[in-house]
């Protein structure tokens, strides 16, 4: 007797295979006509269509979330708001760790075609030609990181305007001597937030020594506290930091106590992300929060209906973020 797969079924009826898991799985998120293709496919194939069918794990369909880097901690909030969507639909999810370029995104689209990807949420920030070579793979939502330029749904925040506001505290609470410690340019966030924090030093009519904007290549703690030292070592030192991390705003405050300065008396400390880092350094950190599970979860979210209709016009997404104050301020 042939063996009745998804894929087979999902090839008779028109649909992916994450659709027929769907429809077997959990058919209250189908729509009634798609649920009627495949059970009319199941039928011509011979199968017999039971109000409770159990399908093997192997036939679920799988995820792939690709992130830039595993060392950093933001992600594990992203990565479980989208595990979580995922389980609850009856999804697998492969996390496929890379910056994605130009030399390594043929790799990438052949591994998503080996493992029959349904779907791909991507945190790196891809060329439009490249998420043109993804998406005919498989439907694709963008996280955090976006392109801008391209027609592909994502889900994001305005960094910009949550840096700009940031920024605004510091100088509303003294901090005129502003230096910022901002990450790698390659990204959307590093870029939006120096931007936020231009924004608000040139409204305020604020001028900043050049080296006080400070780049580093990666979100690295020793990176940022030797960056840090420099400038507190200087004749003339910063009274505050923005830092587009909270990794790096750790960094200014175990700089501070070296040069014994005060946080908040003598200097103060904004952060990003609210990562648990955050409340448990000494003083806690001051920082934006960014709802990260909520990103992760609303992406996969977004995924699953475009799987289901991957002719559906999906509407992009920023989320808000907010100030929380702590004891660096």
């Amino acid at each position: 007797m042939k063996k009745i797969t998804v894929s087979l079924i999902a090839e008779k009826a028109q649909v992916s295979p994450a659709t027929v898991s769907r429809v077997l799985n959990h058919r209250e998120l189908v729509m009634e006509p798609t649920i009627q293709r495949v059970e009319a496919a199941m039928r011509e194939l011979g199968c017999q269509i039971e109000n409770t069918v159990t399908v093997s794990k192997e036939t679920q369909p799988l995820i792939v979330l690709n992130i830039p880097g595993i060392e950093n901690v933001f992600y594990q909030e992203i990565i479980r708001g989208a595990r979580v969507s995922a389980k609850a639909h009856g999804c697998h999810l492969l996390i496929h760790e890379s910056h994605l370029n130009k030399g390594n995104l043929l790799d990438f689209c052949n591994l998503l075609r080996r493992v029959d990807a349904a779907g791909v949420i991507l945190l790196n920030r891809v060329s439009e030609e490249g998420l043109n070579q993804i998406r005919v793979i498989a439907p694709l939502v963008q996280c955090c990181e976006y392109n801008e330029h391209a027609d592909y749904p994502y889900v994001s925040i305005d960094d910009s305007r949550a840096a700009e506001l940031a920024t605004e505290y510091l100088l509303s609470n003294g901090g005129s001597k502003i230096a910022l410690i901002n990450g790698p340019g390659n990204f959307k966030y590093a870029r939006k937030r120096q931007e936020g924090f231009m924004n608000a030093l040139r409204k305020a009519e604020v001028m900043i020594p050049k080296q006080w904007i400070v780049q580093l290549p990666e979100v690295s703690y020793e990176m940022a506290y030797a960056a840090v030292c420099r400038l507190l070592n200087s004749d003339s030192r910063p009274n505050a930091f923005f830092t587009i991390s909270d990794v790096f705003a750790a960094a200014v405050i175990r700089a501070a106590k070296r040069f014994h300065l005060h946080v908040p008396r003598d200097i103060l400390v904004v952060g990003f992300d609210n990562i648990e880092l955050s409340s448990m350094t000494s003083p806690s950190i001051t920082t934006v929060n960014q709802p990260k599970f909520q990103m992760g979860y609303t992406a996969c979210e977004m995924l699953l209906e475009l799987i289901e209709d991957p002719q559906e016009e999906m509407k992009s997404l920023l989320l808000d973020t907010e100030l929380v104050i702590r004891e660096s301020t």
